[in-house]
């Protein structure tokens, strides 16, 4: 990702870190993709809704299967992702397995990132570790680099856009076309995702020159990915937008029944998920939805053993680093952007909801919030006193968020070797058995 020659005390990620971001990626993949490969054993992944509304059945398909399934407009280019699992599955894996473990390099590949994001940032390595392990066992990035699905892939998308953000304030005009390549595969995995992308363009522009000028480079940052989206999306899903042209009224019909459903949560409920359980995992809710179907998920603010520990510390220690985040002179401008990204999915999500299931999005602002509760580390150094004594809390934390979490996503991943539903699969429309 450095260009061919560093610029002298400008360019802020080393070697040494860029072989650390590896060493930390490497048991995350162990980790993930071994539970992506006990949860793909089951039958999870024939199904839609089993657990938090996700629909992983759709994304096996889209990935791995040969007839590859066209996830909407939501959605328009993750099919493109299928020459990744070709590889797994030319080694005899079948799709559900390929597209487990694909995930799973997706999610590895954001902790590495992770890191990175902190090192061009101006954190220290000492606490760049400790908190990219943090993020490596939260909840959300949990499950989602477990469990086959869009978020996933998206929250990649979101770590990659911010570290390149984080490495061009850094060293000015470095890297100034990887930024297009971020924006479209957060576009193409979910469209709501380039805001982000457009977001963190503004803000670099807007400490160069000022709002004029952000608001002149986001206008042409946007316009650009935008021809550019359009183009892929013309040559990979040529007949599906002829058809789509032959009857546009119906088109119509279809992009607006992609409009969410059902009861909508209010603002206490997604700070709680968003902000809580996106990092530490509470006791299941169950769900009833139509059909009989029993749904899990994460509803209620009930912790078991260390949950009830790690909950309320997260929480303080997410406080602190906002403020933190603030008051520092160069880790402030990410920290803004950070902020109005996460304000402006706060926003979406009060009406963009699905029948009250909210840790569902979570994926979509899980690095944002992160990236925020880690403002005091550039306040510090790791060989003063207080970094010690900041260092070794963020590890602590750590522990008990993993000691929370890993137990519940290791029986989550063997709950479903046979599954039992009153329709056929994937069990979307209700047909009965």
């Amino acid at each position: 990702m450095a260009p061919t020659a560093d610029p002298p005390g400008a360019w802020p990620i080393t070697a040494g870190d860029r072989r650390l971001a590896l060493w930390l990626a490497l048991p995350a993949l162990a980790i993930y993709g071994l539970l992506a490969w006990r949860l793909a054993g089951g039958e999870y992944l024939d199904y839609y809704n089993l657990a938090f509304d996700f629909d992983p059945s759709r994304a096996v398909t889209s990935l791995a299967t040969t007839a590859p399934e066209f996830l909407g407009f939501k959605h328009p280019l993750f099919e493109l992702l299928r020459p990744l699992a070709w590889p797994l599955l030319g080694l005899g894996l079948d799709a559900k397995q390929a597209s487990g473990l694909l995930i799973a390099g997706f999610g590895a590949a954001s902790v590495a990132l992770c890191f990175l994001f902190f090192r061009a940032a101006g954190i220290e390595r000492g606490f760049a570790v400790p908190l990219s392990g943090l993020f490596a066992v939260s909840s959300t990035q949990l499950f989602i680099s477990v469990i086959v699905e869009t978020y996933g892939v998206a929250a990649f998308s979101i770590v990659l856009t911010w570290l390149l953000a984080a490495l061009r304030l850094a060293c000015p005009g470095c890297c100034p076309r990887l930024p297009y390549a971020a924006a479209l595969l957060t576009i193409g995995t979910t469209v709501t995702n380039v805001m982000q992308s457009i977001l963190a363009e503004g803000i670099l522009a807007w400490r160069e020159g000022g709002p004029v000028r952000a608001f002149r480079r986001c206008l042409r940052f946007g316009l650009i990915v935008g021809i550019l989206t359009a183009l892929l999306c013309l040559i990979a899903w040529f007949d599906t937008l002829r058809a789509a042209l032959q009857d546009p009224v119906q088109a119509a019909k279809e992009i607006y029944w992609l409009r969410t459903k059902g009861e909508r949560a209010g603002l206490a409920t997604l700070l709680e998920t968003f902000l809580g359980f996106g990092f530490v995992a509470p006791r299941y809710s169950w769900v009833m939805l139509p059909g009989d179907i029993p749904m899990r998920d994460f509803r209620s603010w009930e912790f078991a053993g260390v949950g009830a520990v790690a909950a309320p510390l997260w929480l303080a220690f997410l406080a602190s680093g906002a403020v933190g985040a603030a008051c520092h002179p160069r880790y402030r401008w990410l920290a803004l952007g950070l902020a109005l990204a996460l304000v402006g999915n706060f926003l979406l999500h009060l009406d963009f909801q699905f029948r009250g299931s909210l840790f569902l999005y979570a994926g979509h602002m899980h690095f944002l919030v992160l990236g925020l509760a880690a403002g005091l580390a550039p306040h510090l150094s790791a060989r003063s006193v207080l970094g010690r004594v900041y260092a070794g809390f963020v590890l602590l934390l750590g522990l008990l968020i993993a000691a929370n979490n890993l137990p519940i996503l290791f029986s989550f991943t063997g709950d479903f070797q046979a599954v039992q539903m009153p329709c056929v699969k994937p069990c979307f429309d209700l047909t009965p058995n």
